[in-house]
């Protein structure tokens, strides 16, 4: 979207993903992989010989086996059906795969340096091609894949939506339609991808949740401690959502959103009165600033312990070196910087940014008596 090309990306619903879990192919896969064999066959044994019946009005079917699908609620069948499709990106040539247990999104843009109608055209072609390996790899992994709810979003910096059509076995009975924004994983994507959708729904959720503990003040008698307490377990999870995407934020959104959640708490302790500082001086309540920083401390030092960490340092160590070479401290022979590059910035690096200019005491003010004193004999020029 920096280089003004079109990008869509492809939200594919797998059909009955865990319960289509094909045991052969499974296990033929793991083997390829370089399982041991003990394990191979500790899974194989684990699959296999299942039965089951089917009960309806008190009368049961007789028992049958079952050759696919891995048992209900166990940890060990998502992580063995993200085993059997480990092959997804040597299958889906051109394009970006973000597989989430069963949740697939791939992405894909049109060619950089064509006018808009180009890489539109472009586009097309490329998620047909997509559309025809999927379909393909659907049929050899005998995982099929739910038409009804794949959907795909356009985004770009001109403003209209694409003017053609993407299908299945090009018919348009399996068109694959366009939608404005999708929800993935919890979160919100829009077409612009802007977090606005997103704060709005989780706004509107808090203020629901705000008004059902405000009911029981309304038609009961509750201590604070006991709304404090609804407030952590019904209100506060819906604000962890907005953790990880915090430092991605406008300042604006920021202000505004750390407000939102210091009014939401005066509200369920009714202490609307009060001002921010002065509530989270009295009360030594944190603010949203400082729980956003704690969540990315503490997902810091978490990195810094396994291997997903040693390989974004290291990917880190090669972006310092890219960005040396594009400010020409030095130079390699065959290698020129485009006239349309882009300068990024990783999300990594946008969150330490933000964590560091995060103050390392709390934001929670301090008083002292004096000022307090004053407060009570003169709240209203205070």
């Amino acid at each position: 979207m920096s280089n003004s090309s079109p990008v869509a990306s492809i939200f594919i619903d797998f059909k009955s993903a865990f319960d289509q879990l094909w045991f052969l192919g499974c296990i033929g896969k793991l083997k390829r992989l370089g399982i041991p064999l003990s394990f191979c066959n500790w899974i194989e044994s684990w699959l296999a010989n299942r039965r089951c019946f089917i009960e309806i009005n008190n009368k049961k079917s007789r028992w049958f086996e079952i050759e696919k699908g891995g048992p209900q609620g166990s940890v060990l069948t998502p992580t063995i059906f993200i085993t059997y499709h480990s092959d997804l990106d040597t299958s889906l040539p051109n394009c970006i795969n973000h597989l989430f247990a069963d949740d697939l999104v791939s992405v894909i843009s049109g060619q950089v340096g064509l006018m808009h109608s180009k890489q539109c055209l472009d586009l097309e072609k490329r998620c047909k091609n997509f559309l025809d390996h999927l379909e393909y790899y659907s049929l050899l992994t005998d995982q099929p894949i739910n038409l009804d709810k794949s959907v795909a979003m356009f985004s770009a910096r001109a403003i209209g939506n694409p003017k053609f059509d993407i299908h299945f076995n090009d018919s348009s009975q399996t068109k694959i339609s366009w939608v404005p924004d999708f929800k993935y994983l919890g979160y919100i994507i829009s077409s612009k991808l802007g977090w606005g959708k997103l704060l709005k729904s989780t706004m509107f959720k808090v203020r629901q949740r705000v008004c059902l503990i405000k009911s029981f003040k309304l038609f009961g008698c509750t201590s604070p401690l006991l709304r404090k307490a609804l407030f952590s377990s019904f209100v506060l999870p819906l604000f962890t959502w907005i953790y990880p995407i915090f430092p991605l934020l406008s300042k604006k959104q920021q202000d505004d959103l750390s407000h939102f959640y210091s009014t939401c708490l005066r509200r369920v302790l009714f202490c609307l009165h009060w001002n921010d500082n002065l509530f989270s001086f009295a009360l030594n309540e944190k603010m949203l600033i400082d729980r956003c920083a704690i969540y990315w401390n503490n997902f810091f030092i978490s990195l810094s312990d396994s291997t997903d960490g040693n390989l974004l340092f290291e990917k880190a160590n090669l972006t310092e070196f890219r960005k040396c070479w594009l400010d020409k401290e030095f130079t390699i022979s065959c290698l020129r910087k485009s006239k349309r590059f882009v300068d990024h910035r990783s999300i990594l690096e946008k969150a330490i940014s933000w964590v560091s200019s995060v103050p390392d005491q709390s934001s929670v003010s301090f008083y002292e008596m004096d000022e307090m004193s004053l407060l009570e004999d003169f709240a209203i020029t205070f």
